[in-house]
């Protein structure tokens, strides 16, 4: 059979075991001097286009090699024909959501490990891992990732359907812009049964897209009600499909090669974003797990940055990388300021001066972050006094408590070392920074007032 012909020479080229499970989504028909390539849906043509063609292609001509046929068949790639319900497939796959091979090369790794965070974002992550992994469960369905822009959502996305493909056949998944999804006129959406008897896992991404349009919000609430992994639908869709149902239940009670079915979405805003839905789609998505990405600190961000000057080798010091990290507050505008610090670095063929790094943060792509000067107002301010006072050398006890609750904030929110605070604070000893900063520590656990004040402070500063 042809299917192990190729299986058995893609095996000898790759090391990775598995690598060749997904032959079995492919349907080969060899007619004459034609073979024809058949996808299931467009989906998986648009993954095995990126991915696997060409190791495929290369099988291909070694088979036939060693057969002697001359000439080698052509190979012709098409779509499969729509189900015998006429349940057409999904439109194709959205760029920017679940684009990692499933078995490449970046999944021989744990997918979620390129993932840069700390606290903040640790249970967003965890949760994410935990779905992506324990294929069987239907917990947490459906789950929701919101956060600003920026924040990781769509590459969190990726990572869950990289991790979920890896024992979910790539044909049963689908991964799509919300809108683009829930506007197509398919045949589903009158009869949503039909998409869980084809599919397995629905990931979707910018669900905030669909505010206003009560239909298309209409076609993924029935999608949503049909879903088998909702036990609060199962006596009602047990009612409308009969046997069919049981027997699809219990098939996946079994095991028998089907992932437990499963929605995973991602809206851009706060949770709150989700009011601007109409209130049968918001409920849906309540009663499953709504969690939100945080916007990466300055801890985060200059990790970021750091990983991003080794992979490019480029000469950045710690100083000029904190220095672009604290003009950014999203990864985009970190990605767009490195893209031109490369640029920069290849055309003048020397390392960057804090001028060149000036320069190009001025042209508008980074934001301006607030630094000591910023935080050292917001601290005269929250206790009446004045920023010239704070920065002077009086002692007086109330400017001392401001001057170290600045050099506190800075500390923990701009990331500055004991003397670069020093400077930025009048020129002080870093000793005197070390005993500020420790006065506060002591001060956040026996001061409620203080505790309050630095807490708000924080949250001022990104």
């Amino acid at each position: 059979m042809l299917k192990n012909e190729l299986r058995n020479i893609l095996a000898e080229h790759q090391a990775i075991a598995g690598e060749t499970s997904w032959l079995d989504s492919l349907t080969l028909r060899q007619e004459e001097n034609t073979l024809r390539v058949v996808f299931p849906h467009m989906y998986f043509a648009a993954w095995f286009s990126r991915h696997k063609r060409a190791a495929f292609e290369e099988a291909l001509n070694h088979h036939f090699e060693e057969l002697s046929a001359s000439p080698a068949p052509q190979i012709v790639y098409e779509r499969a024909a729509p189900l015998a319900q006429h349940v057409e497939a999904p439109m194709p796959v959205n760029a920017d959501c679940g684009s990692d091979s499933p078995d490449g090369e970046a999944a021989r790794e744990d997918p979620f490990a390129g993932f840069i965070f700390n606290n903040k974002n640790t249970f967003p992550l965890a949760t994410a891992r935990e779905i992506a992994v324990n294929t069987d469960s239907t917990a947490y369905n459906p789950f929701l990732v919101c956060g600003r822009s920026g924040t990781g959502k769509s590459h969190l996305l990726q990572a869950i359907s990289a991790m979920l493909a890896r024992t979910t056949d790539a044909a049963r998944m689908v991964c799509a812009n919300a809108a683009r999804f829930c506007s197509e006129d398919t045949v589903w959406a009158k009869r949503p049964e039909l998409f869980w008897q084809r599919y397995d896992v629905l990931i979707l991404d910018d669900i905030q897209d669909m505010s206003g349009q009560s239909g298309w919000q209409g076609n993924l609430v029935a999608c949503m009600d049909a879903c088998p992994g909702r036990q609060e639908n199962v006596v009602s869709l047990g009612r409308q499909q009969g046997s069919a149902f049981v027997c699809d239940t219990q098939a996946r009670k079994e095991g028998k090669g089907r992932a437990a079915p499963r929605m995973i979405f991602a809206c851009s805003g706060h949770p709150q974003t989700l009011k601007t839905l109409d209130e049968r789609l918001r409920s849906r998505l309540e009663s499953g797990l709504v969690v939100e990405l945080m916007e990466p600190d300055l801890d985060v961000r200059l990790r970021y940055l750091q990983l991003i000057c080794r992979e490019r080798r480029l000469p950045l010091t710690r100083e000029q990388l904190l220095f672009l990290a604290q003009r950014c507050s999203q990864f985009r505008l970190l990605q767009g300021l490195m893209l031109k610090v490369g640029a920069y670095c290849a055309v003048k063929g020397h390392s960057l001066t804090q001028t060149d790094l000036e320069n190009i943060v001025r042209t508008g792509v980074a934001e301006k972050m607030p630094g000591c000067r910023e935080i050292l107002a917001d601290v005269a301010k929250s206790l009446s006094l004045k920023t010239e006072d704070v920065l002077g050398g009086k002692r007086r006890p109330d400017l001392v408590l401001a001057r170290q609750i600045a050099m506190y904030v800075c500390r923990k929110k701009l990331g500055l070392s004991y003397p670069e605070l020093g400077r930025a604070f009048g020129g002080r000893d870093h000793s005197t920074v070390i005993h500020a900063i420790k006065k506060i520590n002591k001060l956040l656990v026996s001061d409620k007032r203080v505790s309050a004040l630095v807490t708000e402070l924080e949250l001022k500063t990104p």
